[in-house]
């Protein structure tokens, strides 16, 4: 069997597909890591991910349910701090 559901990966992860929201079929087992495999992350891109499932923040190995809405988005850092004697 198999589930499917409804992605949107912020702007910046756009490269990894050609369309930001898209529906994804998967297996009945699958978890956010698994989904997140099958849209093209590498594993050493997961730690810098926030991923929410039906707008609740997820772990990796939260169990994913037919028509699941996930958002997918990276942490963005701060900017240099220029000031003099900091």
């Amino acid at each position: 069997m198999t589930i499917r559901v409804k992605i949107e990966l912020m702007p910046t992860l756009k490269r990894l597909r050609e369309e930001r929201n898209f529906e994804l079929e998967l297996p009945d087992d699958a978890t956010v890591r698994t989904m997140l495999a099958n849209v093209g992350f590498k594993k050493n891109e997961l730690e810098h991910l926030r991923i929410f499932v039906n707008n609740k923040w997820a772990r990796l190995d939260k169990a994913l349910k037919d028509g699941d809405d996930i958002w997918v988005g990276v942490i963005v850092g701060g900017g240099v701090d220029r000031r003099k004697g900091s």
